[in-house]
Order: C-alpha cells, then structure tokens, then sequence
C-alpha cells in the first residue's frame, strides 16, 4: 500500500517515501520510538508501554479481513463454524480434501483480529498451536509465500495485501459474501482490520505530511485502490 502512494505523495509534497518492509507492528514501532523512522503502520493499537516510549497514533484505517486459500475452487466458510476448523485435527474441505493451516507467531495482530470477529478463534488458534504439523509465518509477505506454495491452504489476510501484492490467491466467502470494498462498507461483509499510523509524540515534518496527504481527496482515492478504507468505521 505504502510504495503505491509513495510516487503520488513524492509529486505532491517533493517528500520521498522509503518503505522498510517485513518488520512486524512491534519492530516498527520500536524503531520509530528510537528514532530510526519517521513512522510506521501499526497491525495494532499501540500497548502502554509504546505510549509510555513516546509514539501516538496520527491515523487509523481500515480493510476488509479474511481468509484466502490457494485453491482455485470457490468455496465459502460459515461463520460460526471456522473456529471449529482450527480445533479440528483433520479439517477438510468440501470436496474431502485437506484443509492446510497456517499459524502466525503468538503476539502477531492477525490472532487478536481474528479472536474478535469470530467465536472461539481464540481458543481455537491457542489448541492449533498444540499441534505439531502445522507452518508458522513470521510476517504477512511469509504467511501469502507458504500459503501459495501449499495445496489446500487456509490463511488469514487482509484485502489490501492481496490487492496491492497480486498473490496467486483467493478469498473464500463467508457466510456466502465475498470480501470488498462496497461489501464492508455497506455491512454485508463485517469482517475487517485496523491499520494505524504510529508517529512520536512530536512528530517530523516528513512524517505530517504523509498524514495529512492520506486525508486529502486524492490520499483517499489512492488508499481505496490500495483496498483501505480512510478513517474508522
């Protein structure tokens, strides 16, 4: 999402954008607590002790959340029953073919998402890890590489990873609705995620420009191509 903004942002501003990839919500924001970035976008609210280190959130968005396989067949999840999918010690799909799952590490954001918008994933995800055949992915860019290379896979992601990185990946539907824009924003899909822009406390130049360019007109309409949704909802 970041480097599709990043050349419309440079234009605008004459500020360049440099993206350092794949370091986790934690790592990214200890390094703008130490002074190493300007910011970072945060899987998370920040924890006390971030606050208590200076850093504030300058912007929150948000994005549809799901679940993306690697198989070609469309296929649909219910709800109440995807927690029970992860308990399962031999999930399968329709077709009875195996379900493959994969884990994230235990303080990733992705869990908590997950925890709050279906019954019993937390629990679910917590006997998983008992478990001693599943993959565990590190960062998200981790979680789409192994989840593209496993046949039947089964993973959490949010939709504007898969817009902005064009994984050879799909979204199953739940509940018999597929994941978009239109459909989050107009509640027939409720499944989504929060992306917040962790800056210090007293924030850099470079860095308030890129918040206030993600509020203007043309911010929004590049973070809806992104598949993100400016402001909370």
């Amino acid at each position: 999402m970041l480097r599709q903004i990043g050349p419309a942002f440079e234009a605008a501003t004459g500020v360049a954008l440099h993206v350092v990839p794949s370091l986790g919500t934690s790592g990214g924001n200890a390094a703008v607590a130490d002074g190493v970035l300007d910011a970072s976008v945060a899987g998370r609210d920040l924890k006390p002790e971030e606050v208590a280190r200076g850093l504030v959130v300058a912007a929150t968005l948000r994005t549809p959340f799901g679940f993306v396989t690697s198989r070609q067949a469309a296929e649909n999840l219910a709800s109440g029953e995807i927690a029970g999918l992860y308990r399962s010690a031999r999930p399968l799909w329709p077709d009875g073919t195996p379900i493959r799952l994969i884990l994230r590490p235990t303080e990733e954001s992705d869990n908590a998402v997950l925890g709050a918008l279906f019954p019993g994933m937390s629990a679910a995800l917590k006997q998983a890890r008992t478990r001693g055949d599943l993959s565990l992915a590190a960062t998200d860019q981790d979680n789409a590489e192994m989840a593209e290379r496993i046949a039947g896979s089964l993973v959490g992601a949010s939709f504007t990873q898969m817009t902005t990185e064009k994984r050879k990946l799909r979204f199953v539907s739940i509940d018999g609705v597929l994941p978009s824009l239109t459909s989050y924003e107009n509640g027939s899909y409720p499944y989504g995620k929060s992306l917040y822009i962790v800056v210090p406390a007293k924030i850099g130049a470079e860095a308030a420009a890129f918040v206030s360019f993600i509020a203007t007109p043309e911010g929004k309409g590049l973070l809806r191509q992104a598949g993100i949704v400016a402001g909370t909802q």
